[in-house]
């Protein structure tokens, strides 16, 4: 074990110094070491992250959407987690609960609202319609202490206990196709692909759901049976498990993965089955709501460093959740980062890095071009296509500002408070788009001033200069148009009757 340990620790930090090495090989003015160092690490980085995912894409011819089993006579015990949320939204959300569970177990309401006017809604509700109500006068832990809690005080009742958000309500078959699959006593826990329903009108909805789908399409059905992690709703744990390692992690703001780290470091493993078994979910509907639920989950991801360092993790899992923390890095300081370096080189002609640029060109760009290449035939038949990879790369852009400041509070050890992403019509706000309206003005700014520069230089700085113009406008149309959808935010229709789309799943 203290070998394998050694092993995750080496491949941990391997792509630091490998990055540290080729900015020792290449600096060319000390000043902007900084910037060198910072550009292999986007490359490097980049390049674990992609083969990451081209690992978890062979994986998926491995992976079956139906295994066998039995069905169980396994109690159940489903709770639904609210925070303020609008009562007409959790209430539907616990008949579907109620009506999905049968004569299986029982429905709790675990509601941590501060407002009083939801509480006693939410109570009365309960009451009228057999679900135990259970509210609390703290937050101590918020989602996975009122997880905890409710645990410890009614879990031994119950074999299995199932967690939904207030807006992620499970089909009539959830439960028939769950149950099945704990006939494995090794898995801790199966968890079930949330559902993006509530996007119209708002692109940033829909940017959002796009995003989502690579990840649990791919990675996701790659990392199943290995280190497939808890999303915080749409989990069924098994509560023996969850007592084995101390219940839920309550030291994360993103609690769920952080307990999977637990989990899967004592022994036990984790089933991944992508079905549309929940059939509701509100995505963030405008940008500042989208940039805080990034910000928040990829916190929480930054919290989990130590706790991979130390784990016990087999080298596959740990390398899953390692590529997980480089992928919040590269969408966060490492963009930044990817969006100055061309705009130094261009604007102040200060060139920070000595490599051919001819041998840089053919070197990167077959690689660039092959990952989004390979990248688009993973999602290939999935509902993505070219609009949905321009949307998911527009929300990537929109939200390393969030997440460069997530970085910045972990590195500062600033404490960060749980908040339920803000649900319902989205706003139009110019504040949070305000970095990316001025870096989009930097970098057209940057591309006009190389464009006048190429035209007197002399030699290989030519190919240099077209280079960092590419990579100025690379994001460029990416920034305007997260800009622009961010801008026009259209009202959202008034609530109606959803159904239930049809099982997908192949």
């Amino acid at each position: 074990m203290r070998d394998m340990r050694a092993l995750n620790i080496s491949f941990f930090f391997s792509p630091f110094f490998i990055s540290i090495l080729l900015t020792w090989l290449t600096l060319s003015d000390p000043a902007l070491s900084w910037l060198n160092y910072g550009v292999w690490l986007t490359m490097v980085l980049g390049a674990y992250v992609f083969a990451s995912f081209f690992y978890a894409y062979l994986r998926t011819r491995r992976y079956e959407s139906r295994y066998a089993g039995v069905a169980s006579n396994l109690k159940v015990a489903a709770f639904v987690t609210s925070f303020n949320e609008d009562p007409s939204i959790v209430e539907e959300t616990l008949i579907s609960a109620r009506s999905s569970l049968g004569s299986r177990g029982d429905v709790y309401l675990l509601d941590d609202s501060t407002d009083p006017k939801i509480a006693e809604e939410l109570r009365k509700f309960c009451e009228a319609n057999g679900i135990t109500y259970v509210h609390r006068v703290n937050r101590k832990g918020f989602k996975a202490g009122a997880i905890n809690e409710a645990l410890r005080k009614y879990g031994e009742k119950y074999d299995l206990v199932a967690i939904f958000d207030a807006d992620q309500r499970p089909r009539a078959t959830f439960f028939d196709a769950v149950l099945p699959l704990f006939a494995d006593p090794s898995i801790a826990f199966v968890q079930i692909p949330q559902y993006y329903s509530e996007t119209e009108g708002s692109n940033i909805a829909m940017g959002a759901k796009h995003q989502q789908e690579p990840f649990l399409r791919v990675i996701m059905r790659g990392r199943s049976g290995t280190s497939a992690f808890s999303l915080g709703s749409g989990t069924v744990y098994r509560v023996s498990a969850l007592r084995d390692v101390g219940y839920l992690d309550e030291s994360s703001i993103t609690e769920d993965v952080a307990t999977s780290v637990k989990l899967h470091s004592a022994g036990w493993n984790s089933i991944y089955y992508d079905d549309f078994l929940i059939w509701y979910g509100e995505p963030p509907m405008d940008a500042a709501a989208y940039i805080q639920q990034q910000s928040r989950w990829a916190f929480g991801y930054f919290q989990l460093t130590g706790k991979l360092l130390r784990s016990k993790l087999k080298f596959a899992a740990f390398s899953d959740y390692a590529s997980g923390l480089y992928y919040w890095l590269k969408e966060g300081p490492l963009t930044l980062i990817e969006l100055i370096a061309p705009m130094i080189f261009l604007s102040l002609r200060r060139p920070f890095m000595t490599l051919d640029p001819l041998v840089y060109a053919l070197a990167y760009f077959p690689y660039f071009a092959f990952s989004i290449g390979l990248f688009y035939l993973a999602m290939r038949g999935k509902g993505y296509g070219i609009k949905g990879y321009f949307l998911h790369q527009s929300i990537e852009y929109l939200a390393f500002t969030g997440i460069t400041a997530a970085f910045i509070s972990y590195i500062l050890r600033k404490k960060v408070p749980f908040k339920v992403t803000p649900k319902g019509r989205g706003r139009r706000s110019i504040r949070a788009v305000a970095p990316h309206i001025l870096i989009s003005i930097l970098l057209a700014i940057s591309i006009i001033l190389g464009a006048l520069w190429i035209i007197v230089a002399n030699g290989s700085i030519r190919y240099a200069i077209a280079i960092n113009i590419f990579w100025a406008a690379w994001p460029l149309p990416f920034l305007l148009y997260a800009i622009y959808f961010s801008l026009t935010v259209k009202p959202r229709p008034s609530r109606a009757e959803y159904v239930a789309p049809q099982s997908k799943a192949k």
